[in-house]
């Protein structure tokens, strides 16, 4: 077959144009797009951190910079979070010049569940969480808010750090190691797996292990005591051979025969458990039965249905302590319903926890009371949603006392608007006369009319969000006798100096 002639110079052109677009891709890496500073040492380079690279391409799609090596010969690629891309070679080591003696730093976290904070503050959300032995990358040393344990300064500074996923945020290194690889080994120590370890299985049986979610409160000085309760937890009995699991939401019991490994993790035979740790302070139980037959792995086991009113039962979600007064997250599932559940040895025992938090509360009360420990609410001018009118010239009144003791005794409680009382507190609908006469034969059910007074339990259990600190001076709950055992919460402001 002959080959056809170009018949005009179109067609020359679109070959030049080709040849041009394919030369252009196969220099494109000889142009730099900048100069780029490594932030967490590369070892495939080296490249320490601190290190001034040039930058060829920046790829979106894979998520990595193409830079150069420091000699010259070579040409890696590095993710996005590890380099700081800079147009001048002179702005990009000015950038290492502001790092000091932190260019070299790094912090180990010395146990399971250290957070990483947006913010340099013990009480800023958490935006990472270590494990022991896990390394950040410290940027920079900065002022922060003082953290505190038993009203004592705890020593210690707060580091700005970057996580190995590309996480930023604060950590205090009072439980954290500083490594500085310029002066010690080119690679940050790791506590080895107790996957690895001898004596794994002697490590479920002789320690005491919570549910993730204790430390979680512990780290974030927030402990909701209805949750943080002894039984809760992974419990075990060598010579029943039983393994068993209190959380919130889920009870299980595991009779097994026998303790095998497969892959890594362990399995009680007879039973869907598996159990994987993580470090020697924290182990993953996993008894969803998702690498078998979950229906006939589970049989006679089932979750104990959670008490009318407790965390996980029907209507209710377990939430974050204070989460009633902090605005509204989205949460993860609850631990154990989905069949697995984490668990980890405290850094500070329980019932020290469950002390402090105690303390935590009464010397809020005791501040509460120092402006009187009887309080009368009343309604602002000309409000008739406490029940009257200025112009009536008689609003009821209602009157709170409170004790030391942590009781409380409310008169006048249909003085308060609809919706302030839980709907256990009311009476029944067929005792109570329509509020409304227009609403008497139309159908609409009557209105329930608060008891006359009530008695029950005073808390100071949740915490402001830093949105509504502002605006109120804290948070108040009541547990009345004469309900179902609920909380019902408030937040308050004090005016007037009372």
């Amino acid at each position: 077959m002959t080959p056809r002639p170009l018949r005009s110079g179109r067609g020359l052109f679109a070959l030049a144009l080709l040849v041009l677009v394919l030369f252009g891709g196969l220099s494109s890496c000889s142009r730099r797009l900048g100069w780029g500073v490594i932030l967490w040492t590369a070892p495939e380079g080296p490249l320490p951190a601190g290190s001034v690279v040039p930058v060829y391409i920046r790829s979106n799609i894979n998520k990595v910079y193409v830079v150069g090596s420091l000699d010259g010969k070579k040409k890696l690629e590095l993710p996005l979070w590890q380099v700081e891309l800079f147009p001048s070679k002179r702005k990009a080591a000015a950038r290492v010049a502001e790092f000091g003696d932190s260019a070299s730093l790094y912090l180990v976290a010395s146990r399971d569940g250290l957070p990483v904070r947006e913010k340099p503050s013990n009480g800023a959300r958490r935006v990472y969480r270590l494990h022991e032995g896990q390394s950040v990358k410290a940027l920079a040393k900065v002022e922060g808010e003082a953290v505190t344990s038993g009203g004592e300064p705890l020593p210690g500074d707060w580091f700005h750090v970057l996580t190995e996923d590309g996480s930023r945020g604060y950590v205090f290194s009072n439980t954290m190691r500083l490594f500085d690889e310029a002066k010690e080994s080119a690679a940050a120590p790791a506590l080895a797996s107790a996957a690895n370890s001898p004596a794994r299985v002697d490590l479920v049986f002789s320690r005491s292990w919570r549910p993730e979610l204790f430390q979680e409160m512990i780290d974030d000085g927030r402990v909701d005591v209805d949750l943080f309760s002894p039984r809760f937890g992974l419990f075990t009995d060598a010579v029943r051979r039983q393994i068993r699991l209190e959380l919130p939401t889920v009870s299980k019991v595991f009779n097994y025969s026998s303790i095998a490994e497969e892959s890594g993790a362990l399995l009680f035979e007879g039973t869907p458990l598996r159990i994987r740790f993580d470090g020697e302070r924290r182990l993953v139980a996993d008894w969803s039965g998702r690498s078998g037959d979950e229906t006939a792995l589970g049989a006679g086991q089932p979750a104990a249905a959670p008490a009318a009113g407790s965390p996980g039962a029907a209507g209710s979600q377990p939430a974050k302590p204070g989460s009633i007064v902090e605005a509204a997250e989205a949460e993860a599932p609850a631990p154990g319903v989905e069949g697995k559940a984490t668990f980890v040895v405290l850094s500070k025992e329980l019932r020290d926890v469950i002390r402090d938090e105690d303390l935590r509360r009464q010397k809020l009360l005791e501040a509460f009371l120092g402006f009187g420990e009887e309080w009368l609410l009343k309604p602002a001018a000309g409000s008739a949603a406490l029940g009257g009118t200025a112009a009536e010239g008689a609003v009821p009144q209602s009157r709170l006392v409170l004790s030391r003791s942590r009781r409380f005794s409310w008169t006048g409680l249909s003085a308060l608007p609809p919706g302030y009382l839980p709907d256990s507190l009311l009476a029944a609908p067929a005792a109570a006369a329509p509020a409304d006469p227009a609403a008497a034969g139309s159908g609409a059910p009557a209105a329930q009319p608060a008891p006359a007074a009530a008695t029950g339990e005073a808390a100071f259990r949740l915490y402001l969000a830093p949105s509504l600190a502002a605006s109120w001076d804290g948070a108040i709950s009541f547990r009345f006798d004469q309900g179902e055992g609920k909380w019902t919460d408030f937040a308050y402001r004090l005016r007037d100096g009372g």
